[in-house]
């Protein structure tokens, strides 16, 4: 570095020292992406049950915490309302330049009164005095009767300035020039005349009445008529009988304010240039703190959940969930802080992802900015003396003079990978590294290293009270004694996985794990451990710090601070103010204390910053039946068919369910359920399909920091049984179908009784008609048979063929005698007409000899019924007479199946014969014009059973490829 780079540098060093620290409360903006309505606003007020109203630009809107709702009027003259006020019912009101007045009543917005032709047209105020609407402006004051809006008196003088504004003892005062009056009844009464006037070149002012530190101040701004237009604030302190002014800052005087507001004896003015926060002291106002610079702030509340609300006219809304947090503004060029290190008693080093190291003294709020010789990330900082630094940066460590920072006085080593340090004594460091964990020895510009582990190591600690190194490897954690012994570190005998290492007074040292909680170790082992079990508010713990007794953690779900002597934890979440609980450092100082993090530096006031916080209970928002919203009970009857139930619940306010867990059980008469854990940010429960009966749904909140602390709501439901199950219907149901079936049954006995000697008669005479036809029709077709058969045994007797003609005559014999005994019969058992079929296919098999084959297959149930006889043999004796007989070429084949079908026996007889178009032509060609007496017979006995069964009987012939299939359907009986 040569001569002139140097002084640059001391010229940028030396300047820096002189830099003050910027510091401002952390704050959330909502914006639209929180559905904020509008960026201009007016007015902002807490009801009772904890809604947020703000008068905007674009009307009337309350915030619950999650969204926004507009309140309008039909009558309303547009958008823009102001002065939102709560009366002694706890209604909201409101007014609009058109001189309309408003309040909120059953969650709608409803005109009051309109004074537009008595206000000509400007903007007024208003107060609520007694029961009188108090509306005012610089010349006039209107008294509109609360409970008869008709009644209005109105009170003006031209040549006076009027003021008005309610004192500490809610009397309401008008002060004009150098005289107050007081309200009494319908008519002002002199109070009170101080000596001297409060001013003298004015337009008006605009007086409010605080009571501040014990004294009573008026504040006015005063709008100067000179050639040059200007606001100036007034403060004026009552003193018995005159007014002194009080001496104010060109900033305070000058700045217009617009509102103000008072806590723990400090007034807080809202101006078109921020918000100035002043003490009363000797006699001047002081100014403590300027927050929201450059912003136009109209009005500042405190809401029940202590969080700081600040309207602007141009910037949408600012909330401070807790002042004491203060951000620390650091220039590192949108850097973020990657390490911390406290050096001295007021100071700390910090340094940044682009190798950024700037020094601070949290008392004088000073601080340097160090020259960025390279831009790596610095990992790890610990002052080795009240003059040297050690950084850790990614692939070095340096050495660095705090005092002398010049190139001469850093000294570079190449320890790379550096994850923490920690100063042991005598210029002896304890250090992780990606590959290993060392004692190093630093000794002019270079250093002496003494490994420890061979292990990849994330943090490391040193305990001077019992001389221990402790060190987190990646494969668990160890201690060594001042021998360097090693000694494992183990929890249910089980490897410790750590990520940092603290020490608090008593000397115990604690190890903050990837997900067991914390580790509170003595004499080389673990004594306690602290989960979500006993107080923790998550077991994925990171940074922690010993500060004397306590011990400061960060988790996933907040910051805590334990005390060890009583074990009890503190907590801070984002409902106190934090803003991310991705802490990367910790530092504590005596009344303070700093944490870093991806969104910069917190300073933290160690007392105060646990902020008082009430115990809000929530409530049902919403109870829908059948997706159809109702008005909220505390019990519900339903018809049988509203069975999809939901409950929507809610505590009111910014975060105010930060710290609460839902949970919910649903009990009926059978059953006591378990409690159900409803997720967070989930704020509703619903039931499908609920069956009949009567319900409690119960809904508790528990907070998660005090889990003692809970509410709990009930809302009884039942639902109705359906028509058809209640008793009353279903014995009314009984008794008519007990006089139905009573009445039909009468009446069924009384036709029966006509019907049945008519049905007998008839059924006699009918039964003897078929049996009659049928006896005709098979004393027909016998003869026929007997002739084919006579025909069959000829043809052998002229062939000569003695042998087969006696065996057919046998046969033939033994047919005939059951065939004349079977045609005596109208239906005989199935097995004897199968009998008489395979005599009759004997026959035939004796005829063609082995050029005939025939198969019968009966299905199931078919042996035990009984059928019409002498129906099916002459269909089989058609298939081979007038099928097979003249087949010249192969085996002639006959099948014959039978299975029951829809009340008839199927009889489906097939040949692969030359079937029936080929038989028809041989029948022409001999001239042969007769037709089958057997077939025609059968055809008017099916004719008879079907006229007289009703079902389908009768002849079908499917059409084949080959031969002729014949389907014979006939009735039968078991």
């Amino acid at each position: 570095m040569n001569y002139l780079q140097r002084v640059l540098l001391l010229l940028v060093y030396t300047c820096s020292i002189v830099s003050l620290l910027a510091q401002h409360p952390v704050y959330t903006q909502l914006t639209e992406k929180d559905g904020l309505p509008d960026i201009e606003f007016y007015d902002i007020v807490e009801d009772r049950e904890g809604f947020i109203w703000l008068a905007a630009d674009k009307g009337l809107f309350r915030y619950d915490g999650k969204k926004f709702k507009n309140y309008t009027h039909s009558e309303k003259r547009g958008l823009s309302v102001f002065g939102l006020k709560l009366d002694e019912k706890g209604r909201v009101w409101c007014n609009n330049i058109s001189g309309q007045f408003f309040y909120v009543e059953n969650d709608s917005l409803k005109l009051f009164k309109d004074v537009k032709e008595d206000t000509n047209g400007e903007l007024t105020n208003f107060i609520f005095f007694k029961d009188k609407l108090v509306v005012y402006y610089y010349r006039e004051i209107i008294l509109v009767d609360l409970d008869n809006p008709n009644s209005i008196k109105k009170i003006s003088d031209n040549n006076k300035t009027i003021s008005t504004f309610k004192n500490r003892d809610s009397l309401l005062y008008v002060i004009e020039d150098k005289k107050f009056s007081s309200l009494d009844g319908e008519s002002f009464n002199q109070c009170k005349t101080f000596k001297n006037k409060l001013h003298s070149d004015f337009f008006y002012i605009n007086w409010r009445f605080i009571h501040f530190q014990g004294k009573k101040f008026f504040l006015g701004l005063e709008h100067l008529a000179s050639k040059v237009k200007r606001q100036n604030n007034r403060l004026v302190l009552e003193a018995k009988d005159s007014l002194e002014e009080v001496e104010l800052s060109n900033d305070l005087k000058y700045t217009p304010y617009i509102n103000y507001f008072r806590f723990k004896d400090l007034l807080w003015l809202a101006t078109e240039n921020g918000v100035f926060i002043c003490d009363y002291v000797n006699g001047k106002i002081v100014v403590k703190d300027h927050i929201f610079k450059g912003k136009s702030i109209t009005k500042i509340i405190k809401d029940r959940n202590n969080n700081y609300w600040f309207t602007t006219l141009r910037n949408g809304i600012y909330i401070v969930p807790n002042i004491h947090l203060k951000e620390l503004k650091l220039d590192f060029e949108d850097a973020n802080i990657t390490a911390m290190s406290k050096v001295g008693e007021d100071k700390i080093l910090f340094g940044s992802s682009k190798g950024s190291l700037e020094i601070v003294n949290i008392n004088t709020e000073e601080r340097k900015r160090f020259p960025t010789y390279r831009k790596d990330k610095v990992f790890a900082i610990t002052p080795i003396n009240k003059d040297s630094i050690i950084v850790g940066y990614g692939g070095f460590t340096s050495l660095i003079n705090i005092d002398d920072f010049s190139n001469k006085n850093i000294s570079n080593f190449y320890l790379t990978g550096i994850k923490d340090f920690s100063f042991i004594k005598d210029n002896k460091i304890l250090v992780a590294c990606y590959n290993m964990a060392g004692e190093i020895t630093l000794e002019s510009k270079e250093f002496k290293e003494r490994r420890l582990g061979p292990f990849r190591s994330y943090t490391t600690h040193f305990s001077g009270k019992n001389d221990r190194r402790y060190v987190g490897y990646v494969n668990g954690t160890r201690a060594y004694d001042a021998n360097f012994n090693e000694i494992e570190i183990l929890h249910n005998k089980k490897e410790v996985f750590t990520i940092d290492i603290g020490e608090t007074n008593d000397g115990t040292i604690w190890l903050s794990t990837f997900k067991n909680g914390i580790l509170g170790i003595r004499n080389d082992s673990v004594y306690v451990n602290y989960t979500i079990e006993n107080g923790l508010l998550s077991n994925l713990t990171r940074e922690i710090k010993g500060d004397g007794d306590n011990l400061w953690i960060s988790t996933t779900n907040g910051i805590q601070v334990l005390n060890t002597k009583t074990k009890k934890f503190r907590n801070l979440t984002r409902r106190d103010g934090i803003n991310t609980y991705n802490i990367s450092d910790i530092i504590p100082f005596k009344n303070k204390l700093f944490f870093s993090s991806n969104k910069g530096v917190i300073e933290v006031d160690k007392e105060k910053v646990f902020k008082e916080t009430n115990i809000l209970e929530f409530n049902f928002t919403d109870v829908l039946i059948n997706d159809k919203t109702q008005d909220l009970k505390k019990s519900y009857s339903l018809k049988s068919d509203e069975n999809k139930v939901q409950f929507e619940f809610q505590i009111n306010g910014f975060l105010s369910e930060e710290n609460v867990q839902y949970a919910y059980k649903l009990s009926d008469e059978r059953n006591k359920d378990k409690w159900n854990i409803i997720d967070q940010n989930i704020n509703q429960v619903t039931f499908n399909n609920l069956a009949s009966g009567t319900y409690e749904f119960t809904l508790k909140a528990t907070f998660i920091d005090n889990p003692k602390k809970e509410f709990t709501r009930v809302i009884n439901f039942s639902i109705a049984l359906p028509i058809y199950k209640e008793w009353w219907f279903v014995f009314l149901i009984f008794l008519l179908g007990v006089l139905i079936i009573w009445y039909r049954f009468s009446q069924r006995l009384k036709t029966l009784k006509k019907a049945q000697e008519v049905a007998l008669e008839k059924e006699r005479l009918q039964k003897e008609l078929v049996s009659t036809k049928l006896e005709t029709l098979r004393s027909q077709m016998n003869p026929h048979f007997t002739f084919n058969a006579l025909n069959s045994i000829q043809n052998l007797i002229l062939k000569n063929d003695k042998k087969e003609a006696y065996n057919y005559l046998t046969k033939f014999s033994n047919l005939i005698r059951d065939n004349l005994h079977l045609s005596t019969k109208s239906f005989v058992v199935f097995e004897k007409e199968l009998s008489l079929i395979n005599r009759y296919l004997e026959l035939e098999k004796l005829r063609f000899k082995d050029s005939f084959l025939y198969d019968i297959i009966v299905g199931e149930d078919v042996e035990d019924i009984k059928i019409p006889t002498m129906i099916i043999q002459p269909y089989v004796e058609n298939a081979i007479k007038h099928g097979l007989l003249h087949k010249k070429d192969g085996v002639r084949k006959l099948e014959i199946e039978f299975y029951l079908e829809d009340k008839v026996l199927v009889s489906k007889i097939t040949d692969n014969g030359i079937g029936m178009k080929k038989s028809k032509e041989i029948q022409e060609a001999n001239k042969v014009q007769r037709k089958s007496f057997s077939t025609e017979s059968i055809q008017e006995r099916l004719s008879f059973l079907r006229d007289y069964y009703e079902t389908d009987i009768g002849v079908e012939y499917p059409n084949v490829k080959e031969g002729t299939t014949v389907i014979v359907k006939i009735p039968y009986y078991i």
